[in-house]
């Protein structure tokens, strides 16, 4: 596949440079630049029918390029969450709603929410080759209410919940659940970024301090199969809140920008734990805002908006966000 291109020769040359990639062999680079240069005309194809109109995302490419799609799917996605929220209905109650007040929360619901705006935030992070999604959407949704309730606004301990939630069926870089890592900080608490910071691998021990601990929560929700309409009272009156999706698609691999809509996302097993930070519903156009954990060269700056109405991606599936 135009192996002697020297345009494209200068593009992977460009593009590695920029994720900083380098391969053991001439061979294995070779490999690899025929894998890049497929997904590069995939996304090519892609952006071909967004420029005419027909899709309202854009593709690009990114630092998973040199991956095919099992690869991707095999270091960035976890297929067993999906046995694992199902196969366990623990803690559906930690503390229940009442019916009648979630049914006033959806009949006088904002039109718009971004918690970004309040501060509820913060910054995008990289989980690289570590299944740690789940820690990075449980910690985004603690931090969020940590900025709510107590009006501190601190990165909190990715890899506190990584190397120390055993207990509660984690499995460190083998994938894990958001609400089990609500489970962990309820009983312990966590620590700072800034004290205990991530390094993207399991480490042999846990080296959690109580004295370094930032919150403990006093419990959490969680939600299965709960309609749109819901979801959206829920990130209005809540906050940020964990939830999980199905992102074993190229379009979610390359996703650049615009609103996410791919039926190929419908339908499938979840596979991959995000932060569901607001949405917006307009006449045209309503969307789902996600914060992801892939570093901000993915998506808007780490961002992705997702269609909203169409449970695209399976986004309904499973909720949960902490009670501080």
């Amino acid at each position: 596949m135009a192996l002697s291109n020297p345009i494209v020769d200068e593009q992977w040359e460009t593009w590695k440079q920029a994720y900083g990639k380098s391969y053991l062999s001439v061979e294995e680079d070779l490999v690899r630049r025929e894998i890049w240069l497929e997904n590069l005309e995939k996304i090519a194809a892609h952006n071909a029918r967004y420029h005419q109109g027909n899709s309202m995302y854009e593709m690009a490419m990114n630092e998973f390029g040199d991956l095919t799609p099992a690869e991707f799917v095999q270091l960035y996605t976890d297929a067993t969450m999906y046995e694992m929220a199902n196969y366990t209905d623990e803690a559906f109650s930690d503390i229940e709603l009442e019916e009648l007040e979630e049914v006033e929360e959806v009949r006088r619901m904002p039109k718009e929410v971004d918690w970004r705006q309040m501060g509820y935030v913060r910054g995008v992070k990289n989980q690289g080759s570590c299944l740690s999604c789940y820690a990075f959407a449980a910690v985004g949704a603690v931090e969020g209410q940590l900025a709510k309730q107590k009006k501190q606004y601190v990165d909190l301990s990715t890899q506190n919940i990584i190397d120390c939630s055993d207990e509660f069926k984690n499995y460190g870089c083998d994938g894990g659940l958001p609400y089990r890592a609500f489970k962990y900080i309820k009983k312990y608490g966590i620590e700072s970024d800034q004290s205990y910071p991530y390094q993207a691998k399991r480490n042999d021990q846990c080296s959690f301090s109580s004295a370094k601990s930032v919150v403990t929560i006093k419990g959490f929700q969680r939600y299965k199969h709960i309609d749109e309409k819901r979801l959206a009272a829920l990130v209005a009156r809540v906050g940020p809140i964990s939830v999980l999706v199905y992102s074993s698609l190229n379009s979610w691999r390359f996703y650049k920008s615009g609103i996410f809509d791919d039926a190929d996302c419908n339908n499938k097993r979840v596979d991959h734990a995000v932060v569901l930070i607001g949405y917006v519903d307009a006449p045209s156009s309503s969307y789902w805002i996600i914060k992801n954990s892939w570093g901000t060269s993915w998506g808007e700056k780490g961002y992705m908006r997702m269609i909203k109405g169409k449970n695209m991606c399976r986004i309904n599936y499973s909720a949960s966000y902490p009670i501080i």
